[in-house]
C-alpha cells in the first residue's frame, strides 16, 4: 500500500512535466531550431508513432528516484533531462534511428544498476562529523588555480577577448600555440577545480572566495575563448544550492520548459541569441552529435581507443583526422569543427555496446564512490563539487578525457587521500567524536 502511495505522490509532478518538456522542446525544434539553425543536417522528418519515444520516457521515470538523496540520484536526472528528453524529440521528429535511442536510455539503466552493485562494497560505519570538510584542502588549490591562470595570461601574451561572437575566430590560433603542459592544466583548473572550489567556499559560507571564482572564470574565458569556463563556476554554485532541494530535477524541468516558451515568443532577432546558446547549442546539438557518432561507427570500424595513450599505440586510427574534427566535418562540411559528445557515444565509437557496458561500469563505480563521500562531508558539497565535471562526462567528453586530462581522478584523489587521512587519526581537532571510515564489505 505504501509504495502504492509513492507511486501515486509522483506520477502527476514528474510524469506531467517530462510530457510537458517533450512536447516544448519538440515545438522549439521544429518552429526555430530546423529552419534557423539546422546543425548538421538537422531535419523536420516526424513519426506517427512518436508516443514510443515517450513511452521510453515514462519507463525510465519510474526507474529514477522520486526524491535526491544522494549526488548520483541529481547526476542520472540530469543525464534524463539534457540528453535523452532531447534525443526522445530527435527521434520522434527527426526520426533518428531508435535503436540509437535506445542504447543511449539503456546507458542510464546500465551505469544505475551498476552504482547499485558497487555502493554495498563502500559502506560508512559511523555517523559522519559535520566538520569533515575543514580537512579538504582550500587555499592550496586556490593557489594552484591562480597560478595556471596567470600561466594563460603570459602564454597568451595578454589578449583578452568577452565576445561571444569571436571565441571561435580566436580559440584555434590560442589552442595551436598552447604550451603542452597549459593544454592540460587549463581544464583541470578552469572546470574541475573551479568546480570543487565554489562547492566548498559555498560550504564555508566564503563570500569573497565565491566573488574570486566567479571573477576567475571570466579571466579563464577571456584568455582562452572557451565558453565553459565562464559558466563552470555558475553551474557548481547552483549546483550546490540545487542539492539542498529534495526534488531539483523537477525545477530544472520546470525552467527549460519556461527558457523554452520564452525562446519561441521573443522575435526572430531576440531569439537569435537565446536560440543560438540554449535551444541549440543546450538543448539539441548533443544528442545530435550521439546519433550522429553511433550512425558512423555501425557502418564503420571501432576507434578501439585508438586516441588514447591506454592503447599505448598499438591500435591506429583509420579516420584522416581526429575523430571529433571528423565527425565535424562529415555534419557541416568544416573540419575546423569538432563535434565533442558525451561518455555514451565515446563509449560505441570505441567498442560498440560492449564499450556502453564498460564506460556505465566504471560511471556506476564513480557514482558509488561519490554517493559514499557525500554522507561523509555533505550531499550538498559533494555533489557540487563533482557536478562540473559529471556534467562534461554527460555532454561533451569522453569518460577517459574527463578522468585524465579535465582533471576528475585529481580530484577523486583529493577526497580519497582526504578521507584516508582522516580514517587514519584516532583524535582530532573535533573532539572525541568518532570518525567515519571506509571500508570493504
Amino acid at each position: 500500500m505504501y509504495s502504492l502511495k509513492r507511486i501515486k505522490l509522483r506520477m502527476p509532478w514528474a510524469f506531467l512535466i517530462t510530457i510537458l518538456t517533450f512536447l516544448l522542446f519538440s515545438t522549439m525544434y521544429v518552429k526555430l531550431v530546423v529552419p534557423t539553425f539546422n546543425f548538421g543536417g538537422m531535419t523536420y522528418n516526424p513519426r506517427d508513432d512518436w508516443f514510443i519515444e515517450l513511452a521510453l520516457l515514462m519507463f525510465t521515470l519510474l526507474l529514477l528516484p522520486n526524491r535526491i538523496t544522494v549526488p548520483s540520484n541529481f547526476y542520472n536526472w540530469l543525464f534524463f533531462i539534457i540528453l535523452l528528453i532531447p534525443a526522445a524529440v530527435l527521434s520522434a521528429v527527426q526520426g533518428s534511428n531508435r535503436y540509437y535511442l535506445f542504447l543511449m536510455f539503456a546507458a542510464l539503466w546500465l551505469s544505475m544498476v551498476f552504482r547499485r552493485i558497487f555502493s554495498p562494497l563502500i559502506q560508512l560505519r559511523t555517523v559522519a562529523s559535520e566538520m569533515n570538510y575543514r580537512q579538504l584542502p582550500y587555499y592550496s588549490v586556490f593557489a594552484i588555480v591562480i597560478v595556471i591562470l596567470v600561466f594563460l595570461a603570459v602564454s597568451v601574451q595578454g589578449a583578452f577577448n568577452l565576445n561571444f561572437a569571436k571565441v571561435y575566430d580566436i580559440r584555434f590560433d590560442i589552442s595551436e600555440n598552447m604550451p603542452l603542459a597549459l593544454r592540460y592544466l587549463m581544464p583541470l583548473a578552469s572546470g574541475t577545480l573551479i568546480g570543487y572550489l565554489a562547492a566548498l567556499s559555498s560550504h564555508r559560507k566564503e563570500v569573497k572566495g565565491l566573488i574570486l571564482i566567479a571573477i576567475m572564470g571570466i579571466l579563464f574565458f577571456g584568455f582562452s575563448s572557451h565558453k565553459a569556463m565562464l559558466f563552470n563556476p555558475v553551474v557548481a554554485m547552483a549546483g550546490y544550492f540545487l542539492f539542498k532541494m529534495t526534488r531539483p530535477h523537477l525545477l530544472i524541468m520546470a525552467v527549460f520548459s519556461v527558457m523554452t516558451i520564452i525562446t519561441l515568443l521573443l522575435p526572430n532577432d531576440g531569439s537569435q541569441l537565446l536560440g543560438a546558446l540554449f535551444a541549440n547549442r543546450v538543448v539539441f546539438i548533443p544528442s545530435h552529435i550521439n546519433f550522429y557518432y553511433f550512425d558512423f561507427f555501425t557502418d564503420n570500424s571501432f576507434m578501439l581507443w585508438a586516441e588514447s595513450k591506454i592503447s599505448l599505440g598499438l591500435v591506429s586510427s583509420e579516420l584522416p583526422m581526429a575523430v571529433m574534427n571528423y565527425i565535424g566535418g562529415l555534419m557541416t562540411g568544416n573540419y575546423d569543427i569538432g563535434a565533442n559528445t558525451g561518455w555514451v557515444a565515446n563509449a560505441y565509437m570505441n567498442a560498440g555496446v560492449i564499450g556502453i557496458v564498460i564506460y556505465a561500469a566504471f560511471v556506476g563505480f564513480i557514482f558509488a564512490l561519490i554517493d559514499s563521500w557525500a554522507k561523509f562531508y555533505g550531499k550538498q558539497l559533494v555533489g557540487a563539487a563533482f557536478l562540473v565535471p559529471v556534467n562534461t562526462m554527460i555532454m561533451s567528453a569522453d569518460l577517459l578525457i574527463v578522468l585524465l586530462t579535465t582533471g576528475l581522478f585529481f580530484l577523486l584523489m583529493i577526497f580519497l587521500i582526504t578521507t584516508m587521512r582522516i580514517r587514519m587519526r584516532k583524535q582530532n581537532g573535533f573532539g572525541k567524536e568518532q570518525i567515519t571510515v571506509l571500508h570493504n564489505a
